[in-house]
C-alpha cells in the first residue's frame, strides 16, 4: 500500500486500484466505519399525528417535531407491546430516535407521553377536527418548514378540544354548545394555518374591484378565488362559484385570526351565523393550503 494524498493505493492480487476512498481502506483493514451510537440515537419533544400498521405488522408512526420535523419511524414489537400502545396519535411527549444511515432506517425506540389528549377520542366532532390537523401538518410538509410554529398550533388545537370535551361539553345535555366549541378551534386553527401559509385574505379588500368593504358592512367570501369580494361585486362572482356570506361580526374575528398571539379557540361575540361562516371559510382554505382534497373532510366526520 501507498499513500498518496488522501488516497491510497491498494495492490490486490498483483494489480494496483488507485482512488480508493479512505473509508474503503478503513474497512479494509479491519476497523469499525459504522457511525457512532451516539450520533445515531437522538431524542426530540414530539407530537405524534399518525399511526399506521405496516405491511409485517409493524407500527409506523410519524411525528411532528420543532426541531426536526416531520419524522417517519418504525414502532417495532407486538400488538400487545407497550410501545405500541404509547405511539398514538394525538399523544405528545419525549421520543427517543435511532437511526441507521445504511439501512435507511429510523425506529422509535421509547416514547415519553406527556399529554395524551384521551378526551378527543370521546366524542366524535373533536376527533374529526383532531384528524384535520393531523392530515394538514403531514399534507404541507410541516407547515412548509415552520415547524415550532407548526407544532405550537396543533398543540394549541388539541388542548382547545380538550377543554372542549372534558369539561363536560360532550355531555348529551350540550352537545350543540361542544359542537361550537368544536367548531371554534378549528375555524382559528384553519385560518391560522392558512395565514402562516400567506394564503389568508383581508376581507377588507376586495378580489375583483380592489375596493374595500365597509368595516360594518357585509361581505362574501368566494370559494372558487379563495379571496373575499364586496357587495357590488357579489353578485358577479356568484354566476361563476358558491359564495359563503360573511357578517360584520365574523370579520373582525377574522382580522384577528392570523394573529398567534390569539388564542385559536376565542368565540366571544360569535353567534351561530358567524362561527358556521368562519367554519366554511377554514375549511375552504384549509384545502387549498394542501393543494388538493382532505381525506377527513370526505369522511363525514367534520
Amino acid at each position: 500500500r501507498e499513500r498518496r494524498g488522501q488516497y491510497t493505493t491498494v495492490s490486490v492480487r498483483g494489480a494496483k486500484r488507485r482512488n480508493v476512498a479512505p473509508a474503503l481502506t478503513a474497512r479494509a483493514a479491519g476497523r469499525d466505519t459504522r457511525f457512532p451510537m451516539a450520533t445515531r440515537t437522538s431524542s426530540v419533544y414530539a407530537l405524534i399525528l399518525r399511526a399506521k400498521d405496516g405491511p409485517s405488522g409493524d407500527r409506523i408512526v410519524t411525528l411532528l417535531s420543532a426541531e426536526e420535523g416531520l419524522v417517519d419511524a418504525f414502532a417495532f414489537g407486538g400488538a400487545k407491546s407497550k410501545l405500541r400502545s404509547l405511539a398514538s396519535p394525538w399523544h405528545e411527549g419525549r421520543a427517543w430516535l435511532y437511526r441507521d444511515p445504511g439501512k435507511g432506517l429510523t425506529k422509535l425506540t421509547d416514547f415519553d407521553v406527556e399529554l395524551d389528549h384521551a378526551a378527543i377520542r370521546s366524542a366524535l366532532p373533536a376527533l374529526g377536527a383532531a384528524s384535520l390537523s393531523s392530515e394538514l401538518a403531514i399534507a404541507t410538509e410541516g407547515f412548509g418548514g415552520d415547524w415550532e410554529g407548526g407544532l405550537a398550533l396543533c398543540r394549541s388545537l388539541l388542548s382547545a378540544l380538550d377543554e372542549a370535551v372534558a369539561r363536560g361539553e360532550g355531555a348529551a345535555g350540550d352537545e350543540p354548545r361542544m359542537r361550537a366549541a368544536v367548531d371554534g378551534a378549528l375555524a382559528g386553527f384553519c385560518l391560522r394555518a392558512a395565514a402562516m401559509a400567506g394564503l389568508l385574505p383581508d376581507p377588507a379588500d376586495c378580489s375583483l374591484c380592489a375596493g374595500q368593504s365597509p368595516a360594518d358592512g357585509l361581505c362574501w367570501y368566494s370559494r372558487r378565488a379563495g379571496a373575499f369580494v364586496c357587495g357590488r361585486c357579489a353578485a358577479a362572482e356568484a354566476e361563476r362559484g358558491p359564495l359563503v356570506e360573511l357578517p360584520a361580526g365574523a370579520a373582525r374575528w377574522l382580522a384577528l385570526a392570523a394573529s398567534p398571539d390569539e388564542p385559536i379557540s376565542r368565540r366571544a361575540g360569535l353567534g351561530r351565523a358567524e362561527l358556521s361562516a368562519l367554519r366554511a371559510i377554514g375549511l375552504d382554505l384549509a384545502a387549498k393550503v394542501a393543494h388538493g382534497r382532505l381525506k377527513t373532510l370526505e369522511s363525514g366526520l367534520l
